[in-house]
């Protein structure tokens, strides 16, 4: 005698529809999840591609105040001096190495600049010496490149300068027992009064600090310019 068949039991209504509520929750789940993982992904991409901005643009500042030239020009009275004037805010020099016209010669200005309440961003400027002979401290020059290097900056931005105080210093010899000068760090420093140009540039911003190490060819642009 054939064994009796066990009952085939399916799925009922209720139980499929919980089933498809459950899968509709796990996709909707995962769907969410995938949606801010790639949200966060754009915005961390996004930071990272305006950091490797900012870090680029800051490199060609870094190679314009380095290849500063000790620029000798003439003041008032006829004083020869260098075209160099830096205050606490901000500086003017002539580079070798500017970022809009590479290979020539210009006067940049590096300098902060407010960007809103409690916001300060720093601000390239460049004037091209093509066709313009620098010779006194007072011309004016057409600034006509203008580049944010870094905006939205927190807290104080400083600039300093490293460099002997005068020339009087530099080639004075000390008498016996005394202590020679030396160069320091100054806030501001005019390349005019003080007949020196910097060697070293100093920018405080977000807690950090940024030094430029400015090439010593001083004695070879007085001579150049006396010469001239």
């Amino acid at each position: 005698m054939a064994a009796a068949r066990a009952p085939v039991r399916g799925f009922t209504l209720i139980e499929l529809l919980i089933a498809v509520v459950i899968l509709s929750m796990v996709v909707g789940l995962g769907t969410l999840a995938f949606s801010l993982f790639t949200q966060q992904w754009a915005r961390s991409r996004t930071q990272f591609d305006d950091r490797l901005a900012d870090f680029q643009r800051m490199e060609l500042v870094h190679r314009a105040l380095e290849d500063a030239i000790p620029w000798a020009v003439r003041g008032e009275a006829g004083k020869i001096g260098f075209y160099f004037l830096g205050r606490e805010e901000g500086l003017t020099l002539v580079t070798s190495s500017p970022i809009f016209n590479p290979g020539r010669v210009a006067v940049i200005r590096f300098f902060r600049e407010s960007a809103g309440p409690n916001q300060t961003r720093l601000v390239y400027e460049e004037a091209p010496l093509i066709g313009v002979r620098l010779r006194e401290a007072s011309q004016t020059l057409p600034f006509a490149h203008r580049l944010i290097v870094l905006r939205s900056l927190e807290g104080p931005v400083s600039f300093k300068y490293f460099g002997w105080g005068s020339l009087d210093e530099r080639v004075r010899e000390p008498g016996p027992g005394e202590i020679p000068p030396m160069p320091q760090w100054f806030n501001e420093y005019d390349g005019l009064v003080r007949s020196q140009h910097p060697q070293r540039i100093s920018v405080n911003f977000e807690g950090s600090e940024a030094i430029y190490f400015v090439a010593d060819r001083v004695d070879a642009a007085v001579n150049r310019m006396i010469v001239e």
